[in-house]
């Protein structure tokens, strides 16, 4: 059980974070990652120890995520804000946080956490608490989102959007991907270690883990990945065979390209490129550890011109995008993207996919992923990819995590699998 906070520290902790929230209200409003900023802001603060961390992170996180909700402008932050986005979120009490909460009106004298409740009760109870109806689902994300995102076909519209939005307001475990033929001695070494790690109940080798857990040993090691269970979806969809050749052509840290390297059983070829430098290296670091050598790293600009001059079996194009799929892993991207960004990202989508269309070998397979919602992002491009390319069909395939049969066009929503959202199509070119 760990030490109580003296109050010294607590109080330390409730001053120090109108001034975090603050700074990180202005770094989000201006494009930037809130973890990316909340590490920028750490090391320009080395007096905060790992336990002033843990708060500050889980407070800056709770207030993007709850921030639609918050009775005063979130530019003014104030002790009941505070309040509320940690009650909001947190399975458990924190003394900053009731410390700050006896400075307030009666009514929050004795607060009860709410994170492990539904979005509506949550809904219900802060209208008790602030004496007023209870907030809308809808004021959690931007206006444009309703329109923006795909509807199945005969969905209700408010109930799909409910249910995307009440998903979008829970933090997701933590998925693993267990190399092929490490699971039962990775899942006892995380036993060993007081990792309660579930397996899934149809891929033995993603686990999921509770979060709070520190990960660091095991991003030394080489037969598990840190890897969203959506994400391992794609590389299932993209099913390799041993020995072919593909190019993940906008690989980022390497996570599909190792998924895909597992699945060939280390044979055959990957072509893994992306247009940023620094990315790359971080693929480069994480390649040394998984001593896998059948994965090339390039960089590569996203023009037609500086394409691998070659074809392959199989192309992924896991596309950049308004990532809508990862609101609630990162609850501050929804207040940091511009309305136009669907369109902007819709428009490079199309056409890395044509690029990379190019370099499929007769008879092969091109997927296309994005860990998204929106229906100009997904089920748009593809129909516009396939009117324009009469060389390429569908590809039926079983969905990835409930084995169901798909024409090619697979969905995995947030509340399916506790994990990202994602839309990924797999096709093939007709020979």
């Amino acid at each position: 059980m760990p030490a109580p906070i003296p109050m010294h520290a607590v109080r330390k902790q409730a001053e120090i974070g109108p001034d975090l929230i603050r700074a990180m209200e202005i770094s989000v409003a201006q494009g930037h990652p809130l973890d990316q900023q909340l590490a920028r802001y750490y090391r320009q603060h080395r007096e905060f120890g790992s336990r002033d961390r843990r708060f500050f992170s889980a407070l800056a996180f709770a207030w993007f995520r709850w921030r639609g909700w918050l009775p005063t402008m979130p530019s003014q932050p104030d002790a009941l804000n505070y309040v509320l986005a940690w009650l909001l979120d947190a399975p458990e009490r924190h003394p900053a946080i009731e410390w700050l909460a006896s400075q307030l009106p009666p009514f929050l004298i004795s607060p009860h956490p709410l994170g492990n409740m539904p979005v509506k009760e949550k809904a219900r109870i802060m209208g008790q608490w602030l004496q007023r109806p209870p907030p809308e689902l809808d004021a959690l994300v931007p206006a444009w989102f309703a329109d923006a995102l795909f509807y199945p076909s005969g969905a209700d519209r408010t109930a799909h959007q409910h249910c995307c939005l009440q998903a979008l307001q829970v933090r997701p475990p933590t998925w693993l991907r267990i190399r092929t033929g490490h699971e039962r001695a990775m899942l006892e070494f995380l036993q060993h270690q007081n990792m309660p790690a579930t397996p899934h109940p149809r891929r033995l080798q993603a686990v999921s883990l509770p979060g709070g857990h520190n990960l660091e040993n095991l991003k030394t090691m080489a037969d598990v990945e840190i890897q969203d269970l959506a994400s391992q979806g794609v590389g299932l969809v993209c099913a390799p065979g041993a020995g072919e050749s593909w190019w993940d052509a906008c690989a980022g840290s390497g996570g599909k390209s190792f998924h895909l390297a597992d699945l060939m059983q280390a044979t055959g070829s990957i072509m893994a490129t992306d247009t940023r430098p620094g990315i790359l290296k971080e693929c480069r670091r994480r390649l040394i550890r998984t001593r896998l050598h059948t994965i090339t790293l390039r960089n590569w600009n996203g023009t037609a011109a500086t394409a691998p001059d070659r074809l392959f079996n199989g192309v992924l194009v896991d596309a950049p995008c308004s990532g809508l799929g990862t609101w609630h892993r990162n609850p501050d991207a929804r207040w940091r993207i511009a309305p136009d960004a669907v369109p902007r990202y819709t428009a490079l989508q199309s056409e890395l996919l044509k690029i990379c269309a190019d370099r499929v070998h007769s008879g092969g397979r091109l997927v296309y992923a994005v860990c998204t919602l929106t229906g100009a992002e997904t089920v748009g491009v593809i129909e516009s990819f396939l009117a324009g390319r009469r060389d390429f069909s569908l590809e039926s395939t079983p969905h990835p995590l409930t084995g169901e049969a798909t024409v090619g066009l697979i969905w995995i929503w947030p509340w399916e699998g506790n994990c990202n959202g994602m839309f990924i199509a797999r096709m093939k070119k007709n020979g």
